[in-house]
């Protein structure tokens, strides 16, 4: 696809002023391609998932968000891997047998190079949180090593937690503000005018950048947000009723009901800020502030959407309507869920983990045979839901208690000093924080009257232990090696594509 590039009179004026300055002082199955217009200078865009895990709709609207410096054209190509895969002979090999567009047919180029244009991020997945990242670029399009690396490494962080989407996402939009840049575009550029005096036109273009980038982040934040405090809008009448049915003399029901005294007034005064954000003029929601605002507003609305979920399901408990029993597998569903994936933890583990693998593999039986009888006393009455609710949160952090102690085995067995140690333990913690903070199931009594990281899910144990031990394998490459970009195409023939790949 080829379109002219919209240079408008700000750009032009960035590069007159510029050029004054340097003048004075210079020294999963194919998909088929989908032709995106939105994106400025935005080609077409191929998504092959073969791995089977991308969502492509997301995918799609982020990359139709960004505005690459020339027309380009996108190409995201997910596989399986091993370890020991090279995935850049792996990418070539896929281009000739499915996507042979891909590769340059200029008779100059002799099928050396890939076509001009083009983009190409691989993701090779090889575990949770682990795999590696090629990107691929067509030869009026190429970049520096340091660069391909700078882009590369915008991913880490989302693969390493195995958000392979966000990930994703992540590396195709560094490539977009890196590939084809212009001069007056380069941030090392603006540090070295401001710090001349003489660049304010190429100090306010970096400034333009940096203001659009916080209005798609309020934009985010805000519908995010707007979305949540509809759900609360739309369940308000029975949040209402069902408060007014919580029993007096009930521990947890008390902690409820002063939670919707509270939740009223946030209510309240969300829907306000809702009101406020939404007439926001474009300088306001260009600020840090403006950011931080809509960032709040999100998490305010969205703890509300979860407040109420969990007063509506007490209700049901209490007072054992029609849906008491779907409540209660509301409640239990936190601890079954991470139950049934222990064995993602203590299957094939290591010979010196042997004694916490083997007290989390017992726990798994008997709290899942705890779990039932809890159901089963609750449903004959003889326990009350504050008892049957005590027994789970026992339950919940027996679970914790366990996942501390493997963690400290898994840290020991992996780590080889006490920074390395240090540096897997923020890790797992970042994790646990944010899973416990963010994501708490929905309608769920414990998660909203306890604190985030009472209760430690096996999933974000999983992506805390994987991001750890990630970040240390880095540190331990780095430290070993100049660089972690591999280029070339073994077996590739004469083929000299330029692009590369890392783990990570």
């Amino acid at each position: 696809m080829t379109r002219s590039i919209r240079k408008g009179p700000a750009v032009s004026a960035l590069a007159i002023l510029a050029w004054g300055f340097f003048t004075a002082a210079a020294p999963a199955h194919a998909v088929p391609a989908v032709q995106i217009h939105a994106g400025e200078n935005l080609g077409t865009v191929t998504i092959d998932d073969t791995a089977g895990v991308i969502n492509r709709e997301r995918l799609s609207d982020a990359l139709d968000d960004l505005d690459f410096n020339e027309p380009t054209n996108v190409a995201v190509y997910t596989r399986n891997g091993e370890y020991s895969d090279d995935i850049n002979a792996k990418t070539l090999e896929f281009a000739r047998e499915s996507h042979p567009e891909w590769i340059s047919d200029k008779p100059e180029d002799y099928g050396d190079y890939w076509a001009d244009g083009l983009l190409i991020i691989t993701l090779s997945v090889e575990g949770p949180g682990d795999g590696q990242i090629g990107t691929y670029f067509g030869e009026d399009r190429k970049v520096s090593t340091g660069q391909m690396e700078s882009i590369q490494e915008k991913g880490y962080e989302d693969f390493n937690l195995s958000r392979w989407t966000d990930g994703v996402i992540a590396v195709a939009t560094k490539a977009s503000g890196i590939m084809n840049r212009p001069w007056y575009k380069s941030p090392a550029l603006w540090w070295t005018v401001a710090a001349g005096g003489g660049g304010t036109g190429i100090v306010l273009g970096a400034t333009a950048a940096v203001r659009s980038s916080r209005r798609k982040n309020f934009a985010q934040d805000f519908h995010a947000g707007r979305e949540h405090l509809t759900n609360v809008t739309m369940d308000l009448e029975e949040t209402e009723l069902a408060a007014k049915t919580l029993p007096t003399g009930s521990a947890h029901a008390a902690q409820l009901e002063r939670r919707f005294a509270d939740f009223m007034a946030n209510y309240r005064e969300t829907f306000d800020v809702q009101a406020k954000l939404d007439i926001a003029e474009k300088k306001y929601r260009s600020s840090t502030d403006g950011v931080e605002a809509a960032k709040k507003f999100k998490d305010d609305a969205q703890n509300l959407d979860r407040t109420d979920d969990a007063i509506i399901a007490a209700a049901a408990l209490y007072t054992r309507s029609a849906s008491w029993e779907e409540a209660w597998r509301a409640q239990t569903k936190p601890l079954a869920d991470d139950l049934s994936q222990i064995s993602t933890l203590v299957d094939d583990a290591e010979p010196e983990l042997a004694g916490s693998a083997a007290a989390l593999a017992s726990y798994r039986v008997t709290a899942a045979e705890s779990l039932e009888a809890i159901g089963t006393q609750l449903k004959t009455e003889e326990i009350d839901v504050d008892q049957a609710l005590d027994q789970l949160s026992d339950l919940r952090q027996g679970l914790t208690e366990r996942l501390d102690e493997f963690a400290k085995a898994q840290i020991d067995a992996y780590a080889e000093n006490d920074e390395e140690k240090e540096q897997m333990r923020e890790a797992m913690e970042r994790s646990r924080n944010s899973t416990g903070s963010h994501s708490p199931r929905g309608g769920s009594i414990l998660d909203v009257l306890n604190p985030g990281a009472m209760y430690w899910s096996v999933s974000s144990y999983h992506a805390g232990y994987t991001s750890g031990a990630n970040s240390v394998d880095q540190s331990r490459e780095s430290a070993s090696s100049s660089g972690s970009v591999s280029t070339g195409y073994s077996g590739g023939g004469s083929f000299s594509g330029s692009g590369g790949s890392s783990r990570f």
